[in-house]
């Protein structure tokens, strides 16, 4: 009897928890990608320098932590002018706290002009 009382408690604050995650928000940014690291591994390994600031839930970025499926892919564009798409997702850390993460689902390189605006929101 504990034991699915226990259960049913647990079930109910995953159900709880997952309904109060906000919806993934659609993001293309363009900037230089970098090599990034941070004490404890609270990083990504990766980001993209930004040609111009953004705001993220009302903070002003210069930068954001992606991450992408291929570490090769990355390695290939690593200090070159990108465009990259995907998911803003959040990734929480124990000394830094949440943060903005590019979940990329694309990414190329583009020659260092006017395709190196700014970032652009996609409503969902």
């Amino acid at each position: 009897m504990r034991f699915a009382r226990l259960v049913a408690i647990l079930i109910s604050l995953v159900c709880v928890g997952a309904g109060a995650q906000p919806p993934d928000q659609k993001l293309t940014v363009a900037g230089k990608l970098v090599r990034v690291m941070a004490i404890g591994a609270e990083s990504t390994g990766w980001a993209i320098e930004l040609g111009a600031p953004i705001t993220i839930e009302n903070t002003q970025v210069n930068s954001i932590q992606v991450r992408y499926s291929s570490a090769s892919k990355l390695e290939s564009l690593v200090d070159k002018q990108v465009r990259a798409s995907g998911k803003l997702v959040h990734r929480q850390g124990v000394e830094t706290g949440k943060q903005p993460v590019l979940d990329i689902s694309s990414i190329r390189e583009v020659k260092a002009t006017a395709d190196t605006a700014p970032a652009q929101r996609k409503s969902p």
